[in-house]
């Protein structure tokens, strides 16, 4: 083992750093001290030793990756927002969906039962484009991100408020899915009870194109916060 070597390499680490976690700033006061020393005169075996311990435990510390701008910050937590209105209306498309199975189990309100898949239905088909650009905006994000990182340096550090919009993707994901399997085997039990699907779902769509002041004035807005993207 070399002193000398030894503590110029190690004080050499911290110098490279752009920023000293807190805790560490003393450490690095103590490596110069101990260059010094080691240009001076040899080390004793017990500071040798100390010497020897400090670069393992400087080689143990974990470096930190660069992590997102502002900008990218604020765009990921704009596609966590889509992300999340997409899950409210697959929700509000599941309830009319149950409330259609319950009318079906009766027997007796199939056409009832037409008009709530029918909903249920268009519902879904607005929270799967909504999902589907929430998505893309988050690919966009993190692609941006892991691409303007150093490849030779540290690996980029996402924040962990990323990790939740990635799960809540996960979670209208399966919902979207699940959703559409259960609406497709309904339709069938319908058509086989002799329920005309078409008749029905033309008539909701003539009642809904009259619109909800408040739905379009959301949706027109949507639209809008996504052509920016």
């Amino acid at each position: 083992f070399c002193p000398n070597v030894g503590c110029i390499a190690i004080l050499g680490r911290f110098e490279r750093s752009d920023s000293l976690p807190k805790g560490l700033a003393a450490m690095y006061t103590l490596f110069s001290v101990l260059v010094t020393a080691c240009q001076a005169t040899a080390l004793s075996p017990e500071l040798q030793a100390g010497v020897q311990g400090a670069m393992l435990l400087s080689a143990a510390l974990p470096e930190h990756g660069p992590t997102p701008t502002p900008e990218l910050k604020n765009k990921m937590a704009k596609a966590g927002s889509v992300v999340y209105t997409a899950y409210q209306l697959l929700q509000n498309a599941e309830g009319s969906v149950e409330e259609a199975q319950e009318k079906a189990r009766t027997g007796t309100r199939l056409q009832g039962a037409a008009s709530n898949l029918a909903t249920g239905e268009m519902t879904l088909r607005r929270a799967s484009a909504l999902l589907q650009d929430g998505k893309r905006m988050k690919n966009l994000v993190t692609s941006s991100f892991q691409n303007s990182a150093d490849p030779l340096g540290a690996p980029p550090e996402a924040p962990h408020s990323w990790d939740a919009t990635d799960a809540m993707v996960r979670r209208a994901s399966a919902k979207e899915h699940a959703l559409h399997e259960r609406i497709t085997d309904m339709k069938s039990s319908l058509r086989r009870a002799g329920v005309s699907l078409m008749s029905v779902a033309s008539e909701k769509t003539e009642k809904l194109s009259g619109g909800d002041p408040v739905m379009d004035k959301e949706e027109d807005a949507m639209v809008a916060f996504l052509s920016k993207y």
